[in-house]
């Protein structure tokens, strides 16, 4: 059986669920050693919306032309929503698996959707609970100043990133080699590939994703 691997992590926070993209990739590597893997797509998005996931519909695409199983370490990397679970499910006529769900079939995709459906509202419906009481308690808390409320604040303070961001000699020349590359039609996930291969960094020292490629294209 052939196999496409597919690893997500959210775009606010890469440690989502405890399941960074090191831990996605020990645990596909430990269920699907010695397997025929066709290729591994790696996406860092949000898991609300399937649509805005290139590397996603890239995966789907080749799955159905070399019929084979699109595989991820646990459901949620593909979807946190029942009804868009179960439609990529159908689109790969069955050919999904995800090691957090044994012989997974319709039937056991579905179950396990809602319950986790279930769990993210009473887990909502708890915090909002909880924050009610300590109004309550407290009287209103946190409400903001004008600046905050009107949303002036976040536009200075990105402002003042931009601005920054603009001035640092680093970001300058990974900006123009992202504008020359996205000239020649590369994707952001293609450029943030070649940054990382010419060495360039994040203002953080850290490996360049395709979010922070489009977002240092914007700013600077």
């Amino acid at each position: 059986m052939k196999y496409v691997l597919y690893l997500r992590v959210s775009t606010r926070k890469q440690g989502d669920s405890g399941l960074g993209l090191e831990a996605q990739q020990a645990i596909l590597s430990h269920f699907y050693a010695g397997q025929e893997i066709l290729a591994q797509f790696v996406e860092v998005a949000s898991g609300k919306d399937v649509d805005n996931r290139p590397r996603l519909r890239e995966a789907l695409a080749l799955c159905q032309v070399e019929k084979a199983t699109l595989a991820v370490a646990k459901i949620d990397r593909l979807s946190r929503n029942t009804e868009q679970a179960l439609a990529l499910y159908r689109q790969l006529d069955e050919r999904l698996e995800s090691c957090d769900i044994p012989n997974l079939d319709k039937f056991t995709l579905t179950l396990f959707m809602a319950i986790a459906d279930r769990e993210r509202e009473l887990i909502a419906i708890r915090t909002k609970a909880a924050l009610d009481v300590r109004r309550q308690q407290r009287g209103e808390w946190r409400t903001g100043s004008e600046a905050y409320r009107s949303g002036a604040a976040a536009l200075k303070g990105t402002a003042v990133i931009r601005r920054k961001a603009a001035r640092n000699a680093h970001n300058r020349r990974a900006a123009a080699y992202i504008r020359q590359q996205r000239a020649q039609g590369l994707s952001w996930t293609a450029i943030a590939a070649e940054l990382n291969a010419h060495g360039f960094t994040t203002p953080r020292g850290k490996a360049f994703h395709p979010v922070q490629v489009q977002r240092l294209w914007k700013d600077v």
